[in-house]
């Protein structure tokens, strides 16, 4: 519980809910007499009356007034009497404008029913009846329209009431009420109990938005733990020291009332509560003394939970001990829990009995810090549980995207962002690799200076920006042609090896403000450190799997890659009855190139022949190293004539180049085989047979020439 606070003053509420009342009647007499019939005179008095009776509707909602209400005095109803009379006022204004606003008050007088007890019925009811016959009184209707609007008025009750008290809604309804005020009382009691009062630290950097736990929902165990350890306590008092009752009062958060939590008694009368703090016998625990004992009792200082205070010859309450300061309080007064109890005889207590119950009130106390103690462990199992459901994603990522995309699902799992971003160092700068939120579109795959913007300054310090991880107003993230708005929690991370080599960073932004705790951010910083170590590996999967497919001399893909892009791009082009060329390549006297001017060299015109060969392929054609001096390039949709003419100007490309040696300049040309597909074969085998055959009469010819495959 907070400390400090001083219990609001009750009698205020009072007061409102007096005045409301006063309103509605107010309003509802003004409704009678015409001021809200089109036309009538006073409109600015009845303006300031419907803004009253507004006012204080929305306070008396706020209050808790649309719930079913527990008082039923005659100013317990303000708040049905005023959306009554609210109802009326906008039904009889604009009623003639639009005459299906009728739906409004009947479905009204609907909602009355099912939302509130009978006892809450009667003082709207009035109201109504009141309005009504008014309004015929006063000529703004007449009889058959009074009458009508109250048959009709009175079917809607009537229909639901029927509706109501069938079997099978009573059933459902019995359910769901049984379920939601055990729910509702669990929660209250565990909130009372302050088993949420205080969290581990890693709890408070849990988003609420997407809890695998709900720390309240799962409270009804421990309170129906403690509760049966109460009563199975209360009852071992009562028998033990022969009393009337022993009860247990418990204050709420707030310091205003007194609850009763557990009570065994022989007696019938027993209220079941709030308590105003401070009645009867509660009131003398609020000073200095831990206990108080009365035999005999006065009716001054009387138990509260009786209805009636006869046959109560001593009481004896002790307030349950704070040696952890948990108890609400404020100067030298202290509203703590109370245990109290009453019996017939007016004997005094005995010191005995006093002793007995001091040890009970600290055993009560000793068993709400353990079902503390163990309803945090339960929190912090789920919290844990949370991280390494977040560590788990970001740990079966392998390669680069994937750990790009791990990395904010694992972020989600701990904050509720509405903008994430991963930043890559590239070049000279930092290039956004990722990014989810409004606006990532635009971010994807820009690069930006390292002179520039927050990320670029997290880069360089290595350290996380802006201070307390707020902004207001746009603020320059990433360069000085994009400011990120409308976010007020802002966190950007750097990505650290584990010898504090930056990579990255992490960018965070939330709407709502002050999300980034101090707790939260170092909860955050190891994710971000763990996403570094998991980018760098992603980095050296995807490495690996480029040198699986990349032949390392001349950096075109190799025999095996191309085997299998080979049959993809002719499944491809068979679903879409396509065409695609395959040229079969190989350097002019290649061996004697080695020969005479050494390997470094053949090395060398692998190289440039290569470049050519990339430089020509379109992004969909397929250019490879079939093997030795051997090159092979796959063009996708083009047929004969293309892929004559690609490889004329390949040819004539390698026939134009000249390489520098020390013995002189050298020139090299390059032989081709074409072979087409669908013309010259439908599978892979026979395609690349038949350029191989291609290549060998390129060859046989002399050479530096481009040959089509023309049969066998």
């Amino acid at each position: 519980m907070a400390r400090g606070r001083r219990p609001a003053n009750r009698g205020g509420s009072v007061a409102f809910r007096r005045a409301g009342f006063v309103v509605g009647l107010m309003g509802g007499g003004a409704v009678a007499v015409g001021l809200y019939e089109p036309g009538a005179d006073f409109a600015v008095p009845a303006m300031i009356l419907a803004g009253l009776v507004l006012i204080f509707s929305l306070v008396e909602m706020r209050q808790g007034g649309g719930d079913s209400p527990s008082d039923f005095s005659f100013f317990g109803t303000a708040g049905p009497l005023l959306w009554t009379a609210g109802v009326w006022m906008v039904f009889r204004e604009f009623g003639e404008v639009a005459p299906q606003l009728i739906l409004l008050p009947v479905g009204f007088i609907g909602w009355l029913v099912i939302s509130f007890p009978l006892q809450a019925l009667l003082v709207p009811i009035l109201a109504v009846i009141g309005m009504e016959v008014g309004l015929w009184t006063m000529d703004f209707q007449n009889l058959a329209g009074l009458a009508g609007n109250l048959a009709g008025y009175g079917a809607a009750g009537v229909g639901l009431s029927i509706f109501l008290s069938s079997k099978a809604y009573r059933q459902r309804m019995r359910k769901t009420l049984i379920r939601a005020k055990r729910d509702t009382a669990s929660r209250q009691y565990a909130r009372d109990l302050g088993l949420f009062a205080e969290m581990p630290g890693i709890l408070n950097v849990l988003p609420d938005h997407d809890l695998i736990e709900d720390p309240e929902a799962g409270s009804q165990p421990a309170v129906e733990g403690i509760t049966a350890a109460f009563d199975l306590q209360l009852e071992l008092i009562r028998q033990t020291l022969s009393l009337s009752t022993v009860a247990l009062l418990w204050p709420d958060l707030e310091g205003l009332e007194y609850r009763l939590r557990s009570i065994a008694t022989t007696r019938k009368d027993i209220a079941p509560g709030p308590f105003e703090v401070g009645a009867g016998i509660t009131g003398a625990l609020m000073g200095a003394e831990e206990l108080v004992s009365l035999a005999p009792a006065t009716p001054s200082l009387g138990v509260p939970y009786y209805l009636k205070q006869n046959e109560v010859g001593g009481i004896l309450a002790v307030r349950l001990p704070d040696d952890a300061e948990e108890w609400l309080g404020f100067d030298d007064k202290k509203i703590a829990p109370v245990l109290c109890v009453d019996r017939c005889s007016q004997e005094p207590w005995t010191e005995e009995e006093k002793a007995t119950m001091t040890l009970a009130a600290r055993k009560l106390a000793l068993d709400v810090a353990m079902c503390r103690q163990f309803q945090a462990m339960a929190h912090e199992r789920s919290a844990i549980q949370r991280v390494c459901i977040a560590m788990r994603e970001l740990n079966g990522a392998l390669g680069l995207e994937q750990v790009l995309r791990a990395t904010i699902k694992a972020v989600r799992t701990l904050v509720g962002a509405d903008f994430i971003s991963i930043s890559l160092l590239c070049g000279n700068g930092h290039c956004v690799a990722l990014a989810e939120g409004e606006g990532s579109e635009q971010l994807m795959g820009r690069e930006f200076s390292r002179d520039e913007g927050l990320v670029g300054q997290v880069l360089k310090i290595n350290h996380p920006l802006p201070a307390k991880a707020q902004c207001h107003g746009p603020t320059q993230v990433f360069g000085h042609d994009h400011l990120l708005t409308g976010y007020n929690s802002l966190l950007i991370l750097p990505l650290q090896k584990e010898k504090g080599e930056v990579t990255g960073a992490l960018t965070v932004a939330v709407k709502q403000a002050a999300v980034f705790t101090k707790a939260r951010q170092e909860i955050l910083e190891l994710i971000a450190a763990q996403v570094a170590v998991k980018i760098d590996l992603g980095q050296a999967h995807e490495e690996i799997n480029r040198l699986a497919t990349i032949d390392g001399l001349t950096g075109l893909i190799n025999h095996r890659t191309f085997q299998h892009g080979f049959e993809v791009m002719l499944v491809r082009e068979t679903r879409r009855n396509g065409s695609l060329s395959l040229l079969l390549c190989d350097i002019d006297h290649f061996k004697k190139i080695n020969d005479s001017y050494g390997h470094p060299f053949g090395d060398k015109v692998l190289k440039e022949v290569a470049r050519i060969l990339r430089k020509a392929a379109r992004s969909v054609d397929l250019a490879a190293r079939y093997g030795g001096e051997e090159f092979v390039l796959v063009l996708e949709g083009s047929g004969e004539e293309g892929g004559l003419q690609m490889a004329e100007r390949i040819r004539q490309e390698i026939e134009k180049m000249v390489l520098p040696h020390e013995n002189g300049p050298v020139r090299v040309t390059l032989s081709l085989g074409l072979a087409v597909y669908p013309d010259h074969g439908t599978d892979k085998e026979r395609l690349i047979r038949r350029a191989d055959q291609a290549l060998y009469r390129a060859k046989k010819q002399g050479r530096n020439r481009v040959v089509l495959w023309e049969g066998e």
